[in-house]
């Protein structure tokens, strides 16, 4: 050792010792070095993992935003429509829709408790979707004016033209225009409106749009279709209208006759 300390003679032999015993360290090294390219590749897998999760979050909130965005607007059409109606309303919401294919009617969350009594009209930002039919103490059941007993005085706004809106089984988005004589004055395109008439919807509520009118001479009344304005497939944000009393204009009372003898 003094030797080798002093004149390097061991240096090559240390040198291909080192050779020798290389694999022999690189094998011993491999436990380890396979642990700790495991240990990075859990860590890289779950980082992704924890990305993917982070990602996915951002796109709920987005659509979480959108539903709010589109929620809001669909809100604000809602306050646009109640400042329209003179009449007292109260905000509802769609939870429940009956499970007959052939009866439209839908359930509301209001009910008994909050004031709500049969017939009252129900509305959606756009028109007349139809009316209270049954009341329970927290919900109430709306048959929706496209169900084929349910019947709505009309008239057109353009000319006052008087019918009956009656819904269909086939659809509820068509609307049947009834008592329609052939020869009135009805075209594609008039808006349908409520008459008032009957006493049970406010006259002026949006109703529908006609979008077909077939007169056949042979026949007494026209074939009118329409579309009601309502979405009412769509809509979950109503309106419950509380339907004043209104009241007939009183008589003036005649003046007094005078004495023909002065």
């Amino acid at each position: 050792m003094l030797v080798d300390g002093r004149f390097d003679y061991l240096e090559r032999l240390r040198y291909y010792v080192g050779v020798a015993t290389a694999p022999v360290q690189y094998m011993a090294n491999l436990p380890s070095l396979a642990s700790s390219t495991t240990l990075d590749l859990f860590n890289s897998r779950s980082e992704l993992v924890e990305l993917r999760e982070e990602l996915l979050m951002q796109q709920y909130r987005l659509q979480q935003l959108d539903h709010l965005s589109a929620e809001n607007a669909r809100l604000n059409a809602l306050l646009r429509s109640a400042a329209k109606v003179d009449d007292e309303v109260m905000r509802t919401q769609l939870i429940g829709e009956s499970p007959d294919p052939f009866v439209k009617r839908i359930l509301i969350d209001k009910g008994a408790r909050d004031g709500v009594t049969v017939g009252l009209p129900v509305l959606d930002a756009l028109g007349l979707m139809g009316q209270v039919v049954e009341v329970e103490p927290f919900n109430s059941w709306v048959l929706l004016i496209t169900d084929p007993q349910h019947a709505t005085p009309v008239e057109l706004e353009r000319n006052g033209v008087r019918g009956i809106a009656a819904g269909t089984r086939d659809t509820a988005q068509q609307l049947i225009l009834n008592n329609i004589p052939n020869g009135e004055d009805v075209q594609v395109g008039d808006m349908l409106v409520t008459s008032g008439i009957g006493g049970r919807f406010p006259p002026g509520y949006p109703v529908g749009m006609v979008t077909s009118v077939r007169q056949d001479p042979s026949r007494p009344f026209a074939d009118v279709q329409a579309t009601p304005t309502a979405e009412i497939s769509r809509s979950r944000n109503l309106l419950l209208v509380f339907v004043r009393e209104r009241s007939e204009p009183v008589a003036a009372a005649p003046p007094p006759r005078e004495n023909a003898d002065g």
